[in-house]
């Protein structure tokens, strides 16, 4: 028991050591369910989101998993990757949440930090996402997403963007049937 107690102790403490040094996180009240990519996402509506790059941001089923749980994401166009949240039992966060992504410097303008506000209830899920829906949005390099409530980071998911066709596991599950024809 005391081995079992050990051991467990020492695995928890490899993956908080893993966490802290990728960079990701999460602070009570919020929980990270998962992060990573959706192979495809059925759009249920848009709203403005006037502090991104295109201004629209598509509403998508909260409740839809995670494809491949990775931080690897291939550059390849019609994927979306991002973080699925919630509250911890009990917890509340009181009015919206900033969601923030920063990546390499995207289209045009050269912008390098997105934003959008998201509620979180108790007892739901969250799910936000990036979606490559044009070519010049594919930029490879690091990507943070983060959940920040009046300043203050409650999660964060740092995410690198490299070369299409780069991450097999995901070429597999998104592009399996398209690799074998």
């Amino acid at each position: 028991m005391i081995r079992t107690a050990t051991l467990a102790l020492l695995l928890s403490a490899s993956a908080l050591a893993a966490e802290t040094a990728s960079g990701a996180f999460a602070n009570n009240p919020v929980e990270l369910l998962g992060f990573g990519v959706i192979c495809e996402v059925e759009l249920q509506g848009q709203r403005e989101a006037p502090e991104t790059l295109s201004g629209i941001l598509n509403i998508v089923d909260q409740d839809r998993e995670i494809d491949v749980a990775t931080p690897r994401v291939p550059a390849d166009l019609g994927l979306s990757f991002g973080v699925r949240a919630g509250l911890l039992p009990g917890t509340a966060v009181p009015g919206m949440v900033d969601i923030v992504v920063t990546h390499p410097p995207m289209g045009d303008s050269g912008i390098t930090v997105e934003r959008w506000q998201a509620v979180m209830n108790s007892g739901e899920t969250t799910i936000n996402l990036f979606t490559f829906e044009h070519a010049f949005e594919m930029v490879e390099g690091p990507w943070l997403f983060q959940i920040v409530k009046d300043g203050e980071v409650l999660l964060q998911q740092p995410f690198e963007v490299t070369p299409s066709g780069s991450v097999p596991p995901v070429q597999k599950a998104c592009f399996g049937a398209r690799l074998m024809s």
